[in-house]
């Protein structure tokens, strides 16, 4: 598991709803009028409830709010956590295909490893957030595709317009793998399934309150991360992360403009001309589809490249 501490969101990024929308109140609401209608309550005869009625609605009321926070979720010793309302595709199951999908890449390019590429695309995730969270995409420019770039730019000075900062805290990755994996004459798209669990909530920036969320409920979140490159491209050396991004192109340590240009050598590398680039980015739900392994007929059963 990994596990830090920061902050925010996105759009997959800003994938939780905090369980707003009808059904989403969390604390009660209509319906639950603790003191009863008038007229309902009994009293004495004075109609004066006196320091024992009093007392017995003090604990009714106290068992009441034990009682609600249990239903909200299950409790961990570090705060209720419940699943985020923007991922309620709980039952969309998106298998591990880890195996399969190395032995396939391998065919074509022999340095690719699973598990390198995993551990990648988490710190890909922590990058992104935390980029998300200071409202400035420029670290992680070198792994956003040109599309996903101007879209979540967007997103970003919207929030900033807005005035609203968002927060993640104690997030920790439990779980993520290699599910799907599509090649056709062009390009190869490369998804990562991720479940990761944080404490999300959303500031006003002038007055430092929480508009949304809170600082003690824990989201239980999953995401499809894709990645796009072109047909033939392969892996030179081991991935690393973002914090360590060099030019695929040139090899120098990539300073890149918002178009994302390479201004060492000029080269477009958010494309996946060179290497893998995150394409997509979204959160788990009841219409999420799971893409399966499709790549073109030939390149299954061949061996790997330079093997008989």
């Amino acid at each position: 598991m990994v596990a830090i501490a920061m902050c925010t969101a996105i759009t997959a990024f800003d994938g939780n709803d905090y369980g707003g929308g009808g059904g989403g109140d969390w604390g009660g609401g209509g319906g639950h009028d603790w003191g009863g209608s008038s007229g309902s309550s009994s009293s004495s005869g004075d109609g004066d409830i006196g320091v024992v009625g009093i007392i017995v609605i003090v604990i009714i009321i106290v068992f009441v709010i034990i009682g609600a926070s249990k239903g909200k979720g299950q409790n961990t010793g570090t705060g209720t956590v419940r699943p985020g309302q923007g991922s309620q595709g709980m039952n969309v199951i998106l298998p591990n295909r880890n195996d399969q999908i190395q032995e396939i890449i391998r065919r074509k390019d022999p340095n690719f490893s699973a598990d390198d590429f995993v551990t990648f695309s988490k710190q890909v995730y922590i990058d992104i957030q935390t980029a998300w969270c200071n409202r400035d995409l420029t670290p992680v420019r070198p792994i956003m595709h040109q599309n996903l770039y101007n879209t979540t730019q967007r997103q970003v000075q919207d929030k900033i317009n807005q005035g609203i900062v968002y927060h993640y805290e104690s997030i920790a990755i439990n779980t993520a793998y290699l599910t799907s994996f599509v090649r056709d004459k062009d390009y190869e798209y490369l998804t990562v399934y991720l479940n990761a669990r944080m404490i999300d909530y959303q500031v006003d920036e002038k007055t430092g309150n929480i508009i949304r969320g809170d600082r003690t409920t824990r989201w239980d979140m999953r995401y499809k991360m894709k990645y796009i490159r072109s047909v033939g491209v392969t892996t030179k050396d081991k991935i690393t992360g973002t914090h360590e991004y060099n030019c695929p192109n040139c090899g120098a340590p990539l300073e890149i403009t918002s178009t994302g240009v390479c201004e060492y050598c000029g080269s477009t590398v958010s494309t996946g001309d060179y290497s893998w680039v995150l394409t997509d980015f979204t959160t788990v739900r009841n219409d999420t589809v799971d893409d399966g392994i499709r790549v073109p007929p030939e390149d299954i059963g061949a061996p790997p490249e330079g093997h008989e």
